[in-house]
């Protein structure tokens, strides 16, 4: 029996968890365990096009992840869904959503009471956030969402599984949860962490574009909402991208970012998984040893193939196209970690970025 808790209740409840958290974690400096920090940032709603069409002028950090590192703009979402919450899922767990394999998530709204991944599944799911804190690492997940809530829950204390690697680091994976449901204010609030804490690995959900897309119809002409809020998404990479030239953060950070969909020209739903609009999204990667201005798929003959305007399905005779799923396991990677236990995208972790 499901019990339905107001959505509400939930929010208030989920941001006092968070307020609390991120308030007893900043008082007080925390070093990085690792030699480096990923920052996994997803764009959501974002359309590739979208940049090209403003430039540099107007989007300058789009165009900085472009000039300084290596990227494409013909990745893939999942193939059966092009929607919010089974996509973020598939970056976490580097899982596709269905079949024996997939991470199994298809709603895409605020769990209820007793929700979880591992429930809905049927078995426990480990994410990146569990791998990097199983090895002793500093995770944090800032989003701008309520639906979020669904990852904190499965990994928090009382769901995540127990710490067998190593040092015992606890069942709670993701050390700082933070939720704001205006991305702007989510951003001053990663500011402020961002000045006194280092994460090894750290997410990071911008909202703006999809938001303007569902009330204002995805529209790539300038002007239009959803042109702005593409330019607001740029403005606050830009403040990320500040704190990056920090001590603690310059020369030892990389950023992977990705979008979870892309959205119809004209239209206000992203749901049609068959059309290229909705499952074609951007992928980044920036840091150090970056490629400048390098192509993914040039970087990658011999394990990944640019689809064309095709998502192919898992098992066709072909190479697989690089996938928003991929990054969760790329992330690992940049910070010499082992794949995530049962994922399937990216899972031999040769996806190069360098």
């Amino acid at each position: 029996m499901r019990f339905l808790i107001p959505s509400s209740t939930l929010i208030a409840m989920y941001s006092l968890v968070a307020l609390v958290s991120t308030s007893t974690t900043a008082q007080a400096e925390n070093p990085s365990s690792s030699k480096q920090s990923v920052i996994l940032i997803s764009i959501d709603g974002l359309r590739p096009d979208a940049i090209l069409a403003q430039g540099p002028k107007r989007v300058p950090a789009f165009f900085r992840l472009r000039r300084e590192g290596a990227f494409t703009h013909n990745a893939r979402t999942a193939v059966t869904q092009t929607h919010t919450l089974p996509n973020h899922t598939g970056m976490v767990t580097s899982r596709l959503v269905d079949g024996p394999e997939g991470h199994a998530w298809t709603w895409n709204r605020d769990p209820q009471i007793g929700d979880t991944l591992h429930r809905n599944k049927g078995a426990y799911l480990h994410s990146m956030f569990s791998v990097a804190h199983d090895h002793g690492l500093r995770t944090a997940l800032f989003a701008s969402k309520t639906k979020f809530s669904l990852f904190d829950i499965s990994w928090g204390a009382r769901y995540g599984q127990p710490d067998t690697v190593g040092e015992d680091n606890g069942r709670d994976k993701i050390d700082v949860y933070q939720m704001k449901t205006r991305s702007e204010n989510m951003v001053d609030d990663l500011e402020t962490v961002m000045k006194k804490e280092n994460f090894d690995l750290l997410m990071v959900h911008i909202r703006n574009p999809d938001t303007a897309g569902h009330g204002f119809q995805w529209k790539t002409e300038i002007p239009s909402i959803y042109m702005a809020a593409v330019k607001k998404a740029d403005e606050l990479l830009e403040d990320i991208f500040d704190h990056l030239e920090k001590p603690h953060w310059k020369g030892r950070t990389f950023v992977v970012l990705t979008a979870d969909h892309g959205g119809p020209i004209g239209l206000k739903d992203h749901g049609n998984n068959q059309n290229p609009e909705n499952f074609t999204v951007p992928f980044y990667v920036w840091g150090p040893g970056i490629p400048a201005g390098a192509d993914l798929y040039a970087l990658n003959p011999e394990t990944r193939t640019d689809p064309g305007i095709t998502n192919p399905l898992p098992g066709e005779d072909i190479l697989p196209p690089i996938r928003n799923a991929g990054a969760g396991n790329l992330c690992l990677d940049l910070l010499g970690l082992p794949a995530i236990p049962g994922s399937t995208v990216n899972a031999k972790q040769d996806l190069k970025a360098r």
